[in-house]
């Protein structure tokens, strides 16, 4: 018989499963919200867009098992948050940390869906 901390066990391993799975799509959308952003870098919706995706994914990469995916995503979410105030003042940022963020955060979604079993093979 399977104990309830067992059932929530293989549930959270399926759903981990299926986030690094999605990973490349978040990621891309991510990239897209950037270039987006990066465009426009005066846009403050976009940049707000930008921020809470990525938000989103700091705090999925540690629920779903994925640290390397957070620190990335809390890192670039840290340069974004380092030029919150020139945008929102209408002075436009210079992106370099941001792009140097992104890149790693790139590296770590890859570094992950090599780590993780397939979602489908899951239990």
């Amino acid at each position: 018989m399977t104990t309830p901390d067992e059932i929530v066990a293989m549930e959270l391993a399926r759903l981990s499963a299926t986030f690094v799975a999605q990973l490349p799509e978040q990621v891309q959308a991510v990239e897209d919200d950037m270039t987006a952003w990066l465009d426009e870098p005066g846009d403050v919706e976009r940049f707000e867009i930008l921020s809470h995706r990525v938000h989103q994914l700091k705090g999925s990469g540690s629920t779903f098992g994925c640290p390397g995916v957070s620190r990335a995503a809390r890192a670039l979410e840290q340069s974004l948050g380092a030029f919150r105030g020139e945008i929102v003042a209408g002075r436009l940022p210079a992106p370099v940390a941001v792009e140097s963020a992104m890149t790693e955060l790139q590296n770590e979604a890859r570094q992950a869906r090599t780590r993780s079993p397939d979602p489908e093979a899951s239990p």
